[in-house]
């Protein structure tokens, strides 16, 4: 089989090649950390081959993520990192179209970076599909009705050149004379609030928090996710914009909810993929 002349032989020989030009055991391992294909028991056996005890390996989080493929190892490492101290020795191995094989050590640095979602929070703060159908419509594998609405024009790619960053990094601009920011696709020229003209400079909104100003359930919108929840948002630290709303439940939506902008993919047109903002619930 190609999981015996591959991943079973490959990487286990990748790793004990490391460990003898390092000079270092198992032992010297506070986790190692490498992926594992669809049938976990390989996974266990490498471990077994190469020597170390079941207490150091790095969990694969087939239950609770599934197997993510290319980036399953980087994931994996990035759990491990979270309940890294200093000085902890970690082993770091990925199988495909041969094996890498590294050994890293943390350094102080690890204390340095304070509170951040990571993999452990990520986790703690999903919320499940309710139903085989809704997966189904997310994965595009059920025929939608199409919206009794006109069909949308065509992508212009000219325009999503041009206003790239505005609807890409989702960049606005901040009024230099009353210090006022405000987000448009096309930026305008006149602060809406002093009226100075072309007195900006360039804003970024995407990493800003905000919160709920008021919302509308559009049952008629097409979408593989209804009701449409349009949201008017009030950002923190001033501006005002329309996004859709994603990762909610329309039942729990209200006014004054605190919300944080999240980059996803909104439909795909004539052979090209759109992406722009949307607004969620803050996660965690």
């Amino acid at each position: 089989m190609v999981l015996d002349e591959g991943y079973s032989r490959v990487l286990p020989t990748a790793i004990s090649a490391l460990m003898e030009k390092c000079n270092l055991e198992p032992k010297d391992f506070a986790k190692a950390v490498y992926d594992a294909p669809t049938d976990v028991r390989r996974h266990a056996r490498v471990a077994t081959s190469a020597g170390f005890d079941p207490s150091q390996i790095q969990d694969t989080m087939f239950m609770t993520v599934g197997n993510s493929g290319a980036a399953l190892a980087t994931m994996m490492l990035v759990a491990a990192l979270e309940e890294a101290k200093p000085r902890d020795r970690i082993l770091l191995a990925s199988y495909g179209n041969g094996a890498d094989a590294f050994v890293m050590e943390v350094t102080d640095g690890i204390e340095k970076l304070g509170e951040r979602r990571g993999i452990r929070k990520h986790l703690e703060s999903k919320r499940m599909i309710k139903s085989y159908e809704t997966y189904v419509r997310w994965r595009g594998l059920m025929t939608l009705e199409a919206a009794r609405r006109p069909e949308q024009p065509p992508t212009s790619i000219s325009e999503l050149r041009r206003e790239r960053r505005q609807i890409l990094a989702l960049y606005g601009q901040r009024c230099t004379n009353c210090g006022t920011p405000q987000y448009e696709v096309r930026l305008g020229r006149v602060c809406v609030v002093c009226q100075a003209k072309d007195q900006f400079e360039p804003y970024m909104f995407a990493d800003k928090k905000a919160k709920v100003f008021t919302f509308t359930q559009d049952r008629l919108a097409e979408s593989a996710d209804p009701p449409t929840t349009l949201a008017v948002v009030d950002f923190n630290d001033g501006g005002r914009a329309v996004f859709f709303m994603t990762d909610r439940d329309p039942d729990q939506v209200e006014v004054m909810m605190p919300v944080e902008m999240t980059f996803r993919k909104l439909y795909f047109d004539r052979g090209v993929h759109n992406y722009y903002w949307k607004t969620r619930p803050i996660r965690c």
